[in-house]
């Protein structure tokens, strides 16, 4: 068996317990798969929550250089953030604007996508005090019910039309609600009104897809497609592949005895004399408590099963069926990989992988591969 490569473990502190290896060519790969599907459209990047977990500050400047221009985050103290890494690209904040925060967009040169009336109310108050065009994107609710324009709001926007005309209107946009599905009929009930929206701005830019929203084809594509989870390979497709490997210390190995319990609640009995290895890390760190009993570790091409509950700092396996030599305190199991990736353990407890990916903590060092 091949041992873990000399690079993932040198550059680590010796107190290191639990660490996770992205492969940015991975993800640079995947950023260039996506935008060859859209051979009419411009790529962005959905870099939201620190990158879908996997850090803004490293995973940015890669697809800038890969040719990603645009990009989308969630709250505005992301953009801040992301401009101090991106001094050129354009950047989206999907939240909009919340009182007393038109000055940072201004001052950061960040792009509000406007959700409502009140602030559609507000940009223009700004464009009017700063005597100029403020760019914005608009965001139309076609069936999501999270945010942007409702029916009524959209009836009220067009009926004060005039208030954007001190604004640039960039982009207008939607969010799909079923775009993981390819035969959902809520996908084509949303482009259709998304089509007729669109058609009210014919100078701005049209935005609808995701990740999901690529691959139901170039009738979804319009201008902007914004990926997120596919940059990550967060997306069933063959095209596409995961980055993530997340590695354990073995703290302690142990032997027990048939009929003996582990873990709190004692929800694992043994069936057989065990040989038991402690991990260093547990749901604190993001390996969620859900996989107790379910999820497994590979050490070296073996197999090693979790046993009994996870806990806030600790996780069990069973290496009973594990060489002697290849499992030992101090040394490094995976708990995902190629063959256990966040898709295949976030199915087996019923969510979603972007919750485990978001969910890794601070405690876990990171290796850019």
């Amino acid at each position: 068996m091949q041992p873990l490569l000399a690079f993932e473990t040198e550059s680590l502190p010796s107190h290191c317990t639990g660490f996770l290896e992205i492969d940015t060519k991975t993800i640079a790969h995947n950023y260039r798969t996506l935008q060859a599907l859209l051979p009419n459209s411009l790529c962005a990047a959905v870099l939201k929550a620190d990158a879908y977990g996997f850090g803004i500050n490293t995973i940015a400047p890669i697809l800038e250089k890969e040719g990603c221009a645009v990009f989308f985050v969630a709250h505005l103290e992301e953009g801040i953030f992301l401009r101090s890494l991106l001094k050129d690209a354009q950047i989206y904040i999907l939240s909009g604007i919340l009182p007393g925060t038109e000055s940072l967009f201004i001052e950061y040169c960040l792009t509000p996508v406007l959700n409502d009336m009140g602030m559609v109310k507000k940009w223009t108050l700004e464009a009017q005090q700063q005597r100029k065009k403020l760019s914005c994107a608009l965001h139309f609710d076609t069936g999501m019910h999270r945010s942007g324009f409702d029916q009524k709001e959209t009836t009220h926007l067009f009926d004060s039309k005039g208030l954007l005309e001190v604004l640039k209107v960039d982009c207008v946009m939607s969010h799909l609600s079923s775009s993981h599905d390819l035969q959902s009929p809520f996908n084509e009930k949303q482009r259709n009104l998304f089509e007729i929206l669109r058609h009210y701005f014919p100078n701005a830019k049209a935005s609808l897809a995701d990740t999901g929203g690529i691959y139901l084809g170039a009738s979804y594509h319009y201008d902007i497609a914004r990926p997120g989870k596919g940059l990550f390979g967060l997306y069933k497709a063959p095209t596409l592949t995961p980055c993530l490997k997340l590695f354990a210390r073995v703290l302690q190995v142990r032997t027990a005895l048939q009929g003996e319990s582990v873990g709190y609640g004692a929800t694992h009995t043994l069936s057989r004399d065990s040989k038991l290895a402690t991990l260093g890390i547990g749901f604190a760190d993001g390996y969620d408590r859900r996989l107790s009993n379910k999820g497994a570790a590979m050490i070296q091409g073996f197999k090693a099963p979790v046993i009994g509950r996870i806990s806030m700092d600790y996780t069990v396996i069973d290496v009973t069926d594990v060489p002697e030599s290849l499992c030992f305190t101090g040394g490094w199991v995976e708990l995902v990989n190629e063959l256990f990736t966040l898709d295949h353990l976030a199915e087996s407890i019923e969510t979603i992988s972007r919750e485990l990916s978001t969910g890794f903590g601070c405690r876990l060092q990171r290796i850019y591969k």
